[in-house]
């Protein structure tokens, strides 16, 4: 039994040492990014991984991430106290699905859910957390 034991530990070592090496967990400062015709790329050849920014003071600006060079699942940007700002889920580039916004006391500003880049329905609340009127949306 503990030689059976020893060849699995051996195995999952094995495996891992050649598997690890082609897995990509590459994070690059969006500065190091260069956008040419709605694409980013690093080094010649469209992004893929993820990518951040930071304020002066060292907290995280931006986090996010790019599937051949351009937006791809859930973004986050934050206010300079760390608190999140804005969220936004891009599914190839565009909006799709739920982008939120808040105030920079933490309270919720504004839901907008997105279908192909295009606003389908949006709540906004104010400072309080109560729920406000859609001026973009009045006139409808």
């Amino acid at each position: 039994m503990k030689k059976l034991i020893i060849k699995y530990k051996l195995f999952i070592i094995l495996i891992s040492l050649f598997i690890l090496p082609f897995i990509s967990f590459s994070q690059v400062n969006q500065s190091q990014l260069v956008e040419k015709d709605e694409i980013m790329y690093l080094s010649n050849k469209p992004y893929t991984g993820k990518c951040y920014t930071n304020f002066d003071n060292g907290k995280t600006g931006l986090e996010g991430s790019y599937k051949n060079g351009k937006k791809d699942g859930e973004w986050i940007w934050y206010y300079e106290n760390g608190i999140k700002k804005r969220s936004t889920t891009f599914k190839d580039g565009v909006k799709q699905g739920k982008s939120i916004y808040w105030y920079k006391t933490g309270i919720k500003k504004s839901e907008i859910i997105f279908d192909n880049d295009r606003n389908i329905r949006q709540t906004s609340w104010d400072e309080t957390g109560k729920p406000t009127k859609n001026p973009s949306f009045e006139k409808f």
